[in-house]
C-alpha cells in the first residue's frame, strides 16, 4: 500500500494542491484580490466550443486563485452576503460588470457555492488601493 504522505506524493513528481484539507468555519472571511475583467470581456465564442472562458479572464482567475490560497481564508458554511469594494481604477467601467467572476472565483474554497449568496453589496472605494478588490463574506445562517 502506498503512503499519502507529502514526500511520497512529490517523489512521483506531483504537486499538492494549495486548498487541501478541511478549512476551518468561519462567520466572517476577508479577502484581497486583484479586479477582475469586465464580464463583458470574461468570455468569447469559439466555434464548435461555444462560450469559453477569454485568455484574460483565465489569465486572471490564475492570479487571483494563487493570491487567495496564499491568503488561507477560511471557509463560510451555508448562506452567506458579501461585501465588494473595488479599488478605482482610471477608467470608465461598471462596477456591477465584476461581480459575477469574483462570486466565482470564492466558489468552493470560500464558499460552498455562489448560489447560496444572499446578498451583494458592490461599489467602487478609494480606500481600496486601484486594481485590487477586498470581498468581505459574511455568514446569514
Amino acid at each position: 500500500m502506498t503512503a499519502w504522505t507529502e514526500d511520497a506524493i512529490r517523489s512521483k513528481g506531483l504537486t499538492i494542491r494549495a486548498n487541501g484539507g478541511v478549512k476551518p468555519a468561519a462567520d466572517v472571511v476577508r479577502i484581497d484580490i486583484p479586479l477582475p475583467p469586465s464580464v463583458n470581456m470574461a468570455w468569447q465564442n469559439v466555434p464548435g466550443k461555444g462560450r469559453v472562458r477569454s485568455p484574460e479572464y483565465r489569465r486572471w482567475h490564475k492570479l487571483a486563485y494563487a493570491e487567495l490560497m496564499l491568503q488561507k481564508p477560511g471557509r463560510v458554511v451555508g448562506k452567506f452576503a458579501a461585501v465588494i469594494d473595488l479599488g478605482r481604477v482610471n477608467r470608465r467601467c461598471d462596477a456591477d460588470n465584476r461581480c459575477k467572476p469574483i462570486l466565482d472565483l470564492l466558489k468552493g474554497d470560500v464558499v460552498e457555492d455562489d448560489s447560496l449568496c444572499e446578498r451583494v453589496s458592490i461599489g467602487w472605494s478609494d480606500l481600496v488601493p486601484s486594481g485590487r478588490v477586498v470581498v468581505t463574506v459574511r455568514s446569514v445562517a
